[in-house]
Formats: structure tokens, sequence, C-alpha cells
């Protein structure tokens, strides 16, 4: 299906208009307010940060298992998620997070967008990185994807996700 899909939009997969058939209905609906944050149907998730895989492993010694825990609030209806948590990153230091997901694409239990967030313990405390969601009734996994950068190494993170409610 991926590659039907890129067959038939080529390098513009972005585009909107071709991806018509794989946005979510309320793709761009914005994120909840404050004051609708604890009133708004969700579900609540724990993350369990755990793996990195870097592409460029000879620039430093990586830390390629990365414990840690968080929560993650996925609001019903709407392509967001927001998530805070802490883990040991790559650089082996503590990164305390907070962000959120924009997932407005699907293709069956996966789905597509980005992934911005505040984090300690990083060069930039800003990240903004493509992710790609997935999940099968009470678990799911979160990928998040970085090309090699000038300066820096890209990776693929992992982190595993369990229903609380």
């Amino acid at each position: 299906m991926f590659r039907s899909l890129a067959l038939s939009c080529g390098l513009a997969a972005l585009a909107p208009a071709c991806l018509a058939d794989t946005l979510l209905p309320n793709a761009f609906t914005p994120p909840p307010g404050l004051d609708e944050f604890s009133s708004a149907p969700h579900s609540d998730w724990l993350e369990i940060s755990g793996l990195s895989h870097h592409f460029q492993p000879d620039r430093r010694h990586w830390r390629e298992v990365n414990p840690g825990l968080g929560l993650e609030r996925e609001f019903t209806g709407t392509p967001w998620v927001m998530s805070a948590g802490y883990f040991r990153n790559s650089y082996d230091k503590g990164a305390a997070y907070v962000g959120g997901r924009w997932m407005p694409l699907a293709l069956g239990p996966f789905r597509f967008g980005a992934y911005g967030l505040l984090a300690t313990g990083y060069p930039s405390p800003v990240l903004l990185l493509p992710a790609i969601s997935v999940e099968a009734g009470r678990v799911g996994a979160n990928l998040v994807a970085l090309p090699n950068l000038p300066g820096y190494s890209g990776y693929l993170g992992l982190q595993i996700r369990l229903k609380l409610n």
C-alpha cells in the first residue's frame, strides 16, 4: 500500500490533495485548550521509553538503551496527543520532556505525523521529529526518526505504549 501511495503521489506525498483518503476527518482541528485538557474525551497511556538506533555510530558512543517513563493523553476524535516524561537519552543524560504529537494521517492501525517537544539534555531544547504510532487494543508503539544532519547523527527511537483507561 505504501508503494502504491508513493507511486501515485511521487515525492509530493505530503500534499493534502494526494493524501485525501488517508487524512483523518478532523486532521486540522486545533489542539484542546488548557481549560479542555481534563474535560475533553481522551485516553491516557503509559509510555515506556526504550531503544534507539543511530545511523552514525562512529561519531561517538551513543547510548541506545534509553529507559524511562512518561504519560500521554490522546484526545478522542482529534489528531492530537500530549505527553510528558523522563528518560535517559542517547547522550547518557537525563531528559525531561513535554510536548505533543500531531498525527493527521492514518493507514489502518498506523498514524503518521510529527512530534514536537521541549526537552532537557540535548544541544537544542526544541525538538521536532517525524513520528509513526501504531496501536492494537491496549498496546501500542511510537517510532520517531531523524535523518543525519550536519553535526548530528540521525536515529530511530522506540517507545512502547500501554493504555491506562
